[in-house]
């Protein structure tokens, strides 16, 4: 069989047990082709998993190679990015959708923020507060400058 590298990597992960019978990978992608990585992400459904090998392959055909495993309540101890992440990911399609304590309180907010976290890890610049206010100033300040990384440009 011919060894395939991986295009993706999570670094920490965990593997979720869906309400639909699935199993998806959670965890902070430090590389990633759809999403430039340095993000939390929710994988499609998982097609192989081999932990010993730190490996996986997903319904959408990606290889991961996988960093350090944690367990599903461990999650919040990844902080608070992590937490709010999975809540907006996973959620209540978790199949036991206590094992981690829903935190976001507005999804739309939490969402900007989390984008905002992204952002600032690519730009090397801190990270916005929760706030919204403190969000919406970081997105003024950093969005044409982010929107030009991403776009391949360099100013």
């Amino acid at each position: 069989m011919p060894v395939t590298r991986p295009d993706a990597c999570l670094d920490p992960w965990c593997a979720v047990p869906l309400a639909s019978g699935q199993e998806v990978l959670f965890g902070f992608a430090t590389r990633h082709p759809a999403t430039a990585g340095l993000s939390w992400t929710r994988s499609s459904a998982i097609r192989r998993l081999n932990a010993a090998r730190h490996r996986a392959v997903t319904a959408s055909g990606r290889r991961y190679e996988l960093g350090r495993r944690i367990e599903l309540p461990d999650i919040p101890e990844e902080g608070e990015e992590a937490w709010v992440a999975f809540d907006l990911l996973i959620g209540s399609d978790a199949a036991d959708d206590g094992v981690v304590p829903p935190i976001s309180a507005d999804a739309g907010a939490d969402m900007r923020w989390v984008a905002a976290c992204k952002a600032a890890r690519h730009l090397g610049v801190a990270a916005p507060g929760r706030a919204p206010r403190q969000v919406a100033a970081f997105v003024r300040q950093n969005s044409a400058k982010y929107l030009a990384l991403r776009s391949g440009e360099t100013r």
